[in-house]
């Protein structure tokens, strides 16, 4: 059955509203008329036994009223379900056709009106099939009372929030079915395959139609997905994780032999598809943008629970394809967000000493990639995200603390005679932190590292940390104030600054 349990129930209730407020209108109708005739005989209201020809001019207006409903709903699905199946997906006609309540739905109203002919043909000049034209009118009245009900299914059914429903339950169907061991490892890893490029291409598609709400919600069932996934995965045979070429046009013999050994070829399909829907959302959709950096973290920080190290790296390695992207777009937007994101995951990542080096290295080598494309903002907004990395390595006591701390006081706080004041202010709340937790060691780093600051800018700097909101005076999605200093961390702030001013140059 394709359609959802609560659309069904909605469908059912809203039927069962319409059959009884119809049933009871034309009860009461009946029994104003029937009162008003004085009550009579049953006999004296049928026409069967005076002319039974003429309730073949009865049966004329319901054959009428049957035409009507079979032509509004072949229009509604004629128009309807191909105008939307081209806006999101072919494979809607596919669910359509297969949906039980809309092929009952045809099917009773075309036999319903079948058979409106079929009474009227039985109908003689001394017979009367009393019993058929009865179900005639009745059948003819649920028909009328069923059209608005399922109006409003058939466009619940597509809408394409509901199509991507589908397109996930089948998709988590054939996961559970190789779970079980009860499919082809080859036509399931196919379909499965066709289900995220069918989720892929609604992705693109609301993307050109700046269908912001479409595309995150798509953006988001790859994360359910995988969530679904992680759950069967250990249950999956041997050779489901085996690819070959066809899986992955395109990619090498040492990428596929790296991507059956890691088990990963579902995750990288599924983040394969949330890369094209990105590199479309460069184009100027930022929302977009924001939700699929978002699920992508969300990837990563479920496989880290799962304490699934292949599927975490992957991750980790499509943070860095979409930071790459965004510089060669030169998309600040792009890059702030995606920078948001992957901070968040390192956070998440504090007791991986080891890939926290990592992800460190990498936020320097797209800094240095930013610096080289011109995009200044972007390096500054590192020595912010990376401080808050080094924070966090410290606070948890992690081996890799020591080595983000260099990473960061390796990132330039001018070039040439340009002082970059966001840069510097970076480095004044990393030096603060120190001061605050006691760290002398690494507090006379910093200050050896910002002893080229003139002794203005250093005052300036301290003035603006200190009178920093915690909201930024912006919208933006972070909304805290990168350059906010808590109110317990300020005397730090201020008597890191005054050894620093103490010894400045003019």
């Amino acid at each position: 059955m394709i359609a959802t349990k609560s659309m069904r129930t909605l469908f059912a209730r809203s039927l069962v509203l319409a059959v009884v407020a119809f049933a009871a209108l034309f009860a009461v109708e009946f029994y104003l008329d029937y009162a008003s005739a004085g009550y009579p005989p049953w006999g004296d209201m049928t026409w069967r036994e005076v002319n039974p020809s003429k309730l073949a001019d009865i049966l004329s207006p319901i054959a009428r009223a049957y035409n009507n409903v079979l032509a509004m709903l072949l229009a509604m699905v004629g128009f309807a379900v191909p105008l939307t199946a081209s806006m999101h997906s072919p494979k809607l006609i596919e669910f359509f056709l297969r949906d039980r309540i809309s092929r009952v739905v045809l099917v009773y109203i075309t036999v319903g009106a079948a058979h409106v002919l079929w009474a009227d043909y039985m109908v003689g000049p001394r017979f009367a099939p009393v019993v058929s034209i009865s179900i005639s009118v009745i059948g003819a009245i649920i028909g009328w009372a069923l059209l608005l009900p399922y109006l409003f299914y058939l466009l619940r059914f597509i809408d394409p929030t509901n199509l991507v429903t589908l397109l996930r339950q089948e998709a988590e169907r054939v996961v559970e079915r190789m779970g079980d061991r009860a499919g082809d490892v080859d036509a399931s890893q196919r379909e499965l395959s066709v289900r995220c490029n069918q989720l892929g291409t609604m992705l693109i598609k609301a993307l050109d139609r700046s269908d912001r709400e479409v595309a995150a919600e798509v953006a988001w069932a790859f994360k359910t997905l995988l969530d679904h996934y992680d759950r069967h995965k250990p249950r999956m045979p041997r050779e489901w994780f085996k690819v070959d070429r066809g899986d992955f046009i395109g990619f090498s013999d040492d990428a596929l032999d790296m991507m059956s050994d890691a088990r990963t070829w579902y995750e990288m399909r599924c983040l394969l598809q949330l890369e094209h829907g990105f590199l479309r959302a460069l184009r100027g959709d930022d929302a977009a943008i924001a939700a699929i950096s978002d699920a992508t973290r969300v990837i990563g920080v479920r496989a880290e629970l799962r304490h699934d190290e292949a599927a975490l790296r992957l991750a980790v390695r499509f943070f860095n394809n979409y930071l790459r992207e965004s510089i060669k777009a030169r998309h600040l937007r792009a890059v702030y967000d995606v920078f948001h994101q992957y901070r968040k995951l390192a956070r998440d990542l504090v007791d991986r000493p080891e890939l926290l080096r990592e992800i460190g290295r990498h936020f320097v080598y797209y800094a240095n990639m930013a610096r080289m494309q011109g995009i200044v903002f972007a390096p500054q907004l590192v020595v912010f995200d990376l401080g808050y990395v080094t924070r966090r390595a410290y606070e948890r006591a992690s081996p890799a603390a020591p080595e983000l701390l260099h990473e960061v006081l390796g990132l330039p706080h001018r070039t040439g005679a340009d002082l970059h004041s966001m840069a510097v202010k970076a480095k004044l709340i990393l030096g603060a932190f120190f001061v605050y937790a006691k760290h002398a060691d690494e507090r006379d780093q910093v200050r050896t590292n910002l002893a080229d600051v003139p002794r203005d800018q250093l005052e300036r700097a301290r003035r603006e940390l200190l009178a920093a909101d915690k909201s930024f005076f912006e919208v933006t999605n972070r909304q805290l104030n990168l350059e906010y200093v808590p109110p317990e961390r300020r005397e730090a702030l201020v008597e890191f600054c005054e050894s620093l001013i103490a010894g400045a140059t003019v």
